[in-house]
C-alpha cells in the first residue's frame, strides 16, 4: 500500500510558537507593555514596544541568538494570520531607546568603580507580566536579589573590574 502525503508550503518547523503568540495575545501583554513603556512614535504607524519585545522573544524561543536571526525567522512568524512583527533593524533601534544610564558605584575601600544598570522600566514590565500570569499576587511582597558574576571577556566594550578580570 502506498502512502500519499500532501504537503502544504505553509508548513513550518516553528508552528509551536503560534501557540505562545496566542497566549501573549490573550494575556494582553502588548497593551500592558504600552502602559508601562509608553507609546512608540507619534504617527501611530511605528511598531509598538510590545511588537519589538515580542519579535525578540519569539526569535529566542525559536533558537535565535542574535538580532539578525529575527530576519531569518520573520517569514515563519508572518504565516500566522494577523501577525506583523518588526525586523532586526527596528528591534535594535527600539531596544536602544529603552536603554537606561548605568549607575556607577565607587568602593570606598578599594577606590574602584563598578557600573551596573537596574533597567527600572523593563523590570517594572517584567513584574507586571508575572502578576498578569498569576505567578504573584497583587499586594504581595517580592524580594528581587541583585547579584554579579564577573566573566572574563575579550569584547570591545569590556572594562577592567576587580582582580584584573576583564
Amino acid at each position: 500500500m502506498t502512502k500519499v502525503a500532501i504537503k502544504n508550503e505553509n508548513i513550518t518547523s516553528f508552528g509551536g510558537i503560534y501557540h505562545i503568540m496566542d497566549i501573549f495575545s490573550k494575556l494582553g501583554f502588548e497593551k500592558l507593555t504600552e502602559s508601562v513603556l509608553g507609546r512608540r512614535g507619534c504617527s501611530g504607524k511605528a511598531f509598538s514596544h510590545g511588537s519589538i519585545l515580542g519579535s525578540l522573544f519569539f526569535s529566542y524561543l525559536c533558537g535565535g541568538d542574535c538580532l539578525e536571526d529575527i530576519n531569518a525567522l520573520i517569514g515563519q512568524f508572518k504565516q500566522r494570520p494577523g501577525t506583523l512583527l518588526p525586523g532586526a533593524d527596528t528591534v535594535g533601534r527600539g531596544l536602544k531607546v529603552l536603554a537606561e544610564k548605568n549607575i556607577v558605584y565607587r568602593s570606598e575601600t578599594s577606590g574602584r568603580s563598578y557600573s551596573f544598570n537596574t533597567a527600572e522600566k523593563l523590570n517594572t514590565l517584567l513584574l507586571r507580566m508575572i502578576r498578569r500570569m498569576g505567578l504573584i499576587k497583587a499586594g504581595s511582597h517580592v524580594d528581587l536579589d541583585f547579584d554579579h558574576q564577573f566573566v572574563p571577556a575579550r569584547k570591545f566594550d569590556a572594562v577592567w573590574v576587580f582582580r584584573n578580570l576583564e
